[in-house]
């Protein structure tokens, strides 16, 4: 058998080059052959080391992300836990919270539009709080229930109605509802 001396690669008699390395071989008796199969090799430890930092790096870094997301988690759960507002117990509302719109059963003149004056508010802010009923707003002040006469002729009876840049705000059972300006026709008071 030959050997060569770089890579230690066995051949047979009959080649003279390493193929890898291009190294000259050199020619090796059988027992010293033996010694150099029962150690491990270089290249089998290398081996195993890698593998093993393979591992080891997976399971750093998949409990890294088990943590990270065990935290997110636990983030989320607090803030959702701070934002809750304990809501008041009241008398049963209807599940939906559409406006119930009554059409008008004949047209009558609409009033003028000095009969409801324009107030505008700070509700206009974009905040995830919730918006504040309570302030100046028609309804309060003038008595009477506020009632939205819209655009496609329905109405809306509010508790509560006010004016912002973004629209017109209502308030109907404790439900918080926007509407653009140009679905309102005209707010009067009853």
């Amino acid at each position: 058998m030959k050997r060569c001396p770089q890579c230690l690669f066995l051949y047979p008699d009959s080649d003279e080059k390493c193929d890898f390395d291009q190294t000259p071989l050199e020619v090796v008796d059988d027992s010293a052959l033996e010694p150099a199969a029962t150690r491990p090799k270089k290249s089998r430890v290398l081996l195993l080391v890698a593998a093993v930092g393979l591992i080891l790096g997976g399971l750093v870094v998949g409990l890294y992300y088990g943590l990270s997301q065990q935290s997110r988690k636990a983030a989320a759960a607090t803030e959702a836990s701070t934002n809750v507002q304990p809501s008041p117990v009241s008398s049963p509302v209807s599940p939906s919270p559409s406006p119930s719109v009554v059409p008008s059963p004949s047209p009558s003149p609409s009033p003028s539009p000095k009969a409801s004056p324009s107030i505008a508010t700070a509700h206009t802010r974009a905040t995830i709080d919730p918006v504040s009923t309570s302030g100046p707003g028609l309804g309060n002040r003038q008595g009477g229930k506020p009632v939205i006469m819209l655009a496609s002729g329905g109405k809306i009876d509010a508790d509560e109605v006010w004016r912002t840049k973004d629209g017109v705000w209502y308030r109907r059972n404790g439900i918080v509802t926007l509407l653009k300006r140009g679905q309102v026709k005209n707010i009067v008071t009853r």
